[in-house]
């Protein structure tokens, strides 16, 4: 996985990268996000906070390589090899929407290299399948024939009429040798939604008792009193906090807010 390094209020490079008796704190993205989306906050964290925030992009966002293959499972196990590489011992974990599932799973499956945990509106739930998902919209659109970025969010705004989507979805876009693509694997995003959507109940086998906060937009639909009990039932140390007036990108829309939750709890 590729990813982003930051500490005292800086972005390190990679020459300048150690673990050595620092805290360890990682952040996932959500679906057709990257880890660019989270540098601005990422910058403020690590300025108030002590120790490492790792921004990672995940399989089949950003940076990295396409895989053939996308699911919750498979991504625990990038994270985890990832820390057995860098002899990590102790993390706390800040993950939205899909990220915030990916750190749900990893923290029920290996408990003991998680010290925090923050999941950012999603729950531990099946979420219903659209009839046609983002990413069907996104595949109709051939971006190698369009001669600018605005073509492109015009050919979008056929099917999506939301502009701050757009705006959040065309961050994905590269344009390199004079041609547009996505930097997102779109045909191995859509044959995982199912998965994406869903939370592999069935591969639990006991609750997690971490320190976990969910915070969740208060007019987001992702986190509802039903989902809420179905967290509980998997996380036993567990808050919630509502940040008023959000939606499902509370923390691009409320980031104050958002960084002064995450600072003062951060251990």
């Amino acid at each position: 996985m590729k990813f982003k390094v930051y500490n005292n209020g800086k972005q390190l490079s990679n020459e300048e990268l150690s673990f050595n008796d620092l805290k360890i704190n990682f952040i996932f993205h959500g679906l057709f996000g990257r880890a660019k989306n989270w540098h601005s906050i990422a910058l403020r964290l690590s300025h108030i906070v002590e120790g490492l925030f790792i921004v990672f992009d995940l399989r089949n966002h950003g940076e990295n390589e396409p895989s053939n293959e996308i699911s919750y499972l498979i991504m625990v196990k990038d994270v985890f090899e990832f820390i057995e590489r860098k002899k990590i011992s102790k993390v706390s974990i800040i993950g939205h929407s899909m990220g915030g599932k990916l750190g749900m799973l990893f923290s029920l499956l290996y408990p003991k290299f998680v010290k925090q945990l923050f999941v950012v509106d999603i729950a531990p739930v099946n979420y219903p399948r659209e009839e046609i998902e983002v990413v069907d919209y996104l595949l109709k659109i051939d971006v190698k024939s369009c001669k600018s970025r605005n073509e492109v969010d015009t050919k979008l705004s056929y099917y999506i009429k939301d502009k701050e989507l757009r705006s959040f979805l065309l961050q994905n876009l590269n344009f390199n040798d004079g041609t547009y693509a996505w930097s997102l694997d779109l045909s191995t995003i859509k044959k995982g939604m199912k998965d994406l959507r869903g939370f592999p109940l069935d591969i639990i086998s006991s609750a997690s008792q971490i320190d976990t906060l969910c915070i969740f937009g208060g007019d987001s639909p992702y986190v509802n009193e039903k989902y809420k009990d179905n967290f509980r039932t998997l996380f036993t140390n567990l808050k919630f906090f509502k940040i008023e007036n959000a939606g499902h990108w509370l923390h691009a829309e409320k980031p104050k807010e958002f960084i002064e939750i995450i600072s003062k709890k951060l251990i």
